[in-house]
């Protein structure tokens, strides 16, 4: 993967994440810059990592130490245990997102009725309600929406790997 594409893809969440520890927007786009200046001046070092997600956020967080170590500004250890617990949850945030957007992705993908009835039962309304709208039984409704989701298990897989 290119460099360019990388910084594109994750700069917002490094920043957001360096923004959630500093509280300050130029110390948070200091970091974030200078962490993706270690990736590009060491091009070699990421093509082999296995999560660059993981990679990039180990890089920020060295960043972000060496930041406040440089302009002697103190950091105790529970600042790195919290900014360490801080990157976990963070990074399943970003995942559950991205799993999110995958599905929204894949529904997009369904043909009708499978699709409507899909967001319909995502949006919490029941077999009844749904049969209601598409003048169907809720028997109908529900095996519509079982077909719909080993549609959509098929279309995640071939897109996904999931």
């Amino acid at each position: 993967m290119d460099i360019e594409k990388i910084y594109h893809i994750y700069f917002d969440d490094i920043y957001k994440f360096m923004l959630s520890f500093t509280k300050n927007k130029e110390i948070s786009q200091d970091i974030t810059s200078e962490t993706f200046l270690k990736v590009i001046n060491n091009p070699g070092k990421f093509e082999n990592i296995s999560n660059l997600k993981s990679y990039l956020f180990t890089i920020a967080k060295n960043t972000y130490i060496n930041y406040y170590k440089r302009n002697k500004i103190y950091i105790s250890t529970a600042d790195i245990e919290d900014f360490d617990k801080g990157i976990e949850s963070f990074e399943n945030e970003l995942l559950a997102n991205e799993e999110k957007q995958n599905l929204k992705t894949s529904i997009e993908k369904l043909n009708e009725p499978y699709k409507e009835i899909t967001k319909l039962r995502l949006a919490g309304l029941s077999f009844k309600e749904i049969a209601i709208i598409y003048n169907k039984s809720p028997n109908r409704a529900c095996v519509n929406f079982y077909r719909a989701k080993e549609k959509l298990k098929i279309i995640m897989e071939e897109d996904y790997g999931m």
